[in-house]
């Protein structure tokens, strides 16, 4: 599978007013052992950072041309632009733009050229953002191949969640070869999840990108926690309850046929097991500053202590991390 994630969380959920900027310099060093490839940041998450993790490429979502002077400041990949952007001739340096379009039937040349008229960078990626009604897998190929011919630079589909089709757009899209996906970590309502779409590449279409490091959506849920606070959820164990649920019942949109999940009993006893050592591991191998350890502590409390042994949550009570 060729399709490389971006991760927008950090430009799309309220950022809590305790987290720190290690706290979020962290959690973005874990989206990229996790496999992702780009992290989308606004002018929120900018303003709270002396310095960027290496090891990763960013796109600053611009959200008003005032911003465009701390493409200056910070290595960014890509700047995104959108048509609300254009109260003014836009000025990004030489940093390449990506146009976000709203989500349409078909993508047009013509509103390639207008957008780059406005723009003295070169558009080097175009981003279709919305909710898609439900498409066949054939639809998707369809789109993303129309897409590409349409445009000569890579596309990137951010689909959206208005019409419940977010995270099957994400799968069928990425089957299709689409350059980049663009999701959400955590269970955001407006965007597809990038855990359930690694869990569900994984348990039902028996794939997995390669760069996919378990460990590192075990830490990266951690600091989420610690980064959006309360409007964070805990999805990796709302995924495990899911596998626990009889399926008996699910049926393939497509087909009509039964889902046979790939996930048997005692690869589900795995799973929990890897995640139950992948948090031990996080708190016994990760050098944890002093300072928020105990915020390490808190937001591991936030998860489904079901999912842990005796031993793991008795250690986790005891005493402060460090």
């Amino acid at each position: 599978m060729k399709t490389v994630i971006t991760d927008n969380s950090l430009c799309t959920l309220p950022i809590c007013e305790t987290a720190k900027p290690e706290h979020i310099y962290k959690y973005i060093e874990a989206l990229s052992e996790t496999g992702v490839k780009f992290v989308e940041l606004d002018f929120r998450t900018v303003m709270k950072m002396n310095e960027l993790p290496e090891g990763i490429s960013y796109i600053f979502r611009l959200g008003d041309p005032m911003f465009a002077e701390l493409t200056e400041v910070f290595d960014f990949s890509y700047v995104l632009v959108t048509i609300n952007d254009f109260k003014d001739r836009v000025r990004v340096k030489n940093t390449p733009v990506i146009m976000e379009f709203p989500a349409v039937n078909k993508l047009s040349r013509q509103m390639v050229a207008l957008a780059q008229h406005q723009i003295p960078s070169r558009i080097e990626m175009v981003r279709l953002r919305g909710s898609f009604q439900y498409m066949s897998q054939s639809d998707a190929a369809r789109y993303i191949f129309n897409a590409k011919n349409t445009v000569p630079v890579p596309i990137d589909i951010c689909p959206m969640n208005k019409a419940k089709t977010a995270l099957d757009c994400a799968l069928k899209f990425s089957r299709a070869n689409v350059d980049s996906l663009t999701m959400c970590m955590g269970l955001s309502q407006n965007y597809a999840s990038i855990e359930e779409y690694l869990f569900t590449l994984m348990s039902v279409h028996e794939t997995l990108l390669k760069e996919f490091n378990m460990a590192a959506l075990c830490k990266a849920a951690v600091y989420h926690q610690l980064v959006f606070g309360p409007h964070s959820s805990d999805s990796i164990s709302y995924i495990m309850h899911l596998l626990d649920q009889d399926i008996m019942s699910l049926r393939n949109a497509d087909t009509g046929n039964k889902v046979r999940m790939k996930v048997q009993l005692k690869d589900k006893m795995l799973l929990q097991k890897n995640f139950v050592s992948a948090l031990e591991n996080f708190i016994n191998n990760e050098e944890i500053p002093e300072d928020f350890a105990y915020d390490i502590y808190d937001a591991i409390k936030r998860f489904d202590t079901t999912l842990y042994n005796t031993d793991l949550s008795y250690t986790y009570s005891k005493e402060p991390l460090n």
